[in-house]
């Protein structure tokens, strides 16, 4: 694994190595770097979720495509 540096305010990392200490429990500031990013991005997804889900026509559209890999033979079976 490849290491560096970045540079940050001194307050953010402190923060991060509370949220690591306190939260994570003691992890790595890297370590609770790499969670959050993790949880930024499955926000991201239940975001785009539900904005899916707020329309009507682009929800049911995307419940048909569902329907149609549903109904797939599996292992790529004609």
């Amino acid at each position: 694994m490849t290491l560096t540096t970045i540079k940050v305010q001194s307050a953010v990392r402190d923060d991060l190595a509370r949220l690591a200490a306190d939260d994570l429990g003691g992890v790595t500031l890297g370590a609770a770097l790499e969670h959050l990013l993790i949880e930024y991005r499955k926000a991201r997804v239940l975001a785009a979720f539900a904005r899916l889900r707020a329309d009507p026509e682009a929800w049911g559209s995307y419940q048909g495509e569902l329907d149609v890999w549903d109904g797939a033979p599996a292992g790529g079976e004609s």
